[in-house]
């Protein structure tokens, strides 16, 4: 007979078999004890560090470019729009890696990306180099970054419209951008009655971009955040179906785009998206484990934090 305490477990992406040489119990069940988290060593702090430094700088400096026609204030406006930004950034990020420590999922710090262009960074991610143990796991793992980020979110947003003024009149016969609203963005400027033209601040737009990206990062595609969520509730069948109709909607939103010059962004990602579905989405040790009615709620509640930041057509260029 086989020891129990040997079995072979399949890597994600490698597929090559790895021993597990240990077990230790977890909310009633046997997993594998992996070892802690990515231990964090100077040479890999400092890489950390250094890229969220960068992304510091290139986000103050497209901020303040952005914000130029404050004078003087430009500055200030850009280190705001980048601090309010990495706030959501980071603790989107930390969410998932707290997760992970907690279910002994070997994990790596936040790398954040830098960029000179747009908006300063293309976001940040954690690397998980360990297979997840159970489906609790995934999901309490692709939840907690969406929720964590979500709640730093919300007051910025509430910040922004609470101190909104009314623009200026300008010219737009030279064309302008449109900013649209999302759900959340909609309802407190029925709150506090803002008008519906207001002067670009700095934490409305971070929070604009912070709820652009969590939309993204929910859509239960491949091993984005909402992939996670979406294989943890229904299986591999039922994520691997709602993944194509999901990435359907993703190419008519990029169609309609190309013809009718609507959010370019959406051709970017669809790209991206066609990436992520042929990588798919690794299996977890326990495939079997339910849930429980707690997490469905949770589950529920994420959904209604994709539909609160979700915008079909994130930006209007006219001309």
């Amino acid at each position: 007979m086989r020891d129990p305490h040997y079995f072979p477990v399949e890597e994600s992406q490698h597929q090559r078999q790895t021993v597990i040489h240990s077990l230790a119990p977890f909310e009633g069940h046997y997993v594998p004890a992996f070892p802690d988290a990515e231990p964090i060593r100077g040479r890999k702090l400092f890489l950390h560090g250094l890229l969220l430094v960068l992304t510091a700088i290139t986000t103050t400096a497209m901020g303040t470019w952005l914000f130029s026609n404050a004078g003087s204030w430009a500055l200030s406006s850009g280190v705001l729009f980048s601090f309010t930004l990495l706030v959501i950034l980071t603790s989107h990020e930390m969410g998932h890696y707290v997760a992970c420590r907690w279910y002994r999922v070997r994990a790596t710090l936040p790398f954040f990306i830098p960029v000179p262009i747009g908006i300063g960074t293309f976001g940040a991610f954690i690397k998980i180099k360990s297979p997840i143990p159970s489906r609790k796991a995934l999901f309490d793992i692709g939840i907690a970054g969406p929720l964590a980020g979500f709640v730093f979110a919300v007051p910025a947003a509430v910040i922004a419209h609470l101190y909104a003024q009314t623009a200026a009149p300008v010219d737009l016969s030279s064309g302008y951008i449109e900013f649209h609203s999302p759900l959340l963005f909609q309802f407190l400027e029925k709150v506090f009655s803002v008008p519906s033209n207001i002067e670009l601040n700095p934490v409305w737009f971070a929070a604009w971009v912070g709820l652009l990206m969590t939309s993204l990062n929910l859509l239960p595609v491949g091993q984005l955040d909402g992939g996670h969520v979406v294989y943890a509730v229904l299986g591999r069948r039922g994520h691997r179906i709602l993944a194509f109709v999901i990435y359907a909607g993703v190419v008519a939103l990029a169609l309609q785009a190309i013809f009718s010059s609507g959010w370019i962004g959406w051709v970017v990602y669809a790209v991206l998206l066609a990436l992520v579905l042929r990588i798919g989405h690794p299996p977890v040790l326990d495939e079997f484990e339910k849930l429980g009615t707690a997490r469905i709620i949770v589950a529920i509640i994420g959904l209604i934090v994709f539909l609160l930041c979700f915008m079909p057509v994130p930006v209007t260029i006219v001309n």
